[in-house]
């Protein structure tokens, strides 16, 4: 009986040392996952603009089943629009899935950017149905995310 409490004693410091080992190691990795997470999320490729002068970006490319992606899409308006959600907006971003077999892009969500007096960007409306995404009335830049973000492989 002696024998197994010393056992038991020497198993519970072990088990303790082994917890803390594996805290300091995730207290020292976190950091670097956060910062190249946040990096990853925030580098967004310029891929063309509108004809009306709107710099149109993507980011975060996924490749999934059946010929689909998903993709963030940020549209910068070179002057505020008036779009169907309201306005005037000086950006929109939006998460979309796209189904590149049928051509066709679904928003999933969608925030639209004014400016604060600073001159600030600040969300002014979050929609998560848009029957207009990338026509005319939005700046017309559908298909020439629907052909960038097709275009990728990995």
């Amino acid at each position: 009986m002696a024998q197994s409490r010393a056992a038991n004693w020497r198993l519970g410091k072990f088990a303790l040392k082994l917890k803390k080992a594996l805290l300091i190691l995730a207290v020292a990795i976190a950091p670097i996952l956060i910062v190249t997470l946040v990096r990853a999320a925030g580098e967004w490729q310029p891929i063309g603009q509108t004809e009306a002068g709107a710099q149109v970006s993507i980011s975060s490319v996924r490749v999934l089943k059946n010929n689909q992606r998903s993709a963030l899409v940020r549209v910068e308006y070179k002057e505020p629009a008036q779009l169907p959600q309201g306005g005037p907006f000086v950006e929109m971003r939006a998460r979309v899935r796209f189904n590149c077999t049928s051509g066709t892009a679904n928003p999933t969500t969608q925030w639209f950017y004014t400016r604060d007096r600073s001159g600030r960007s600040v969300v002014s409306k979050k929609a998560n149905r848009d029957e207009h995404f990338g026509n005319a009335p939005e700046g017309g830049f559908g298909d020439l995310v629907m052909e960038n973000v097709c275009n990728q492989t990995k």
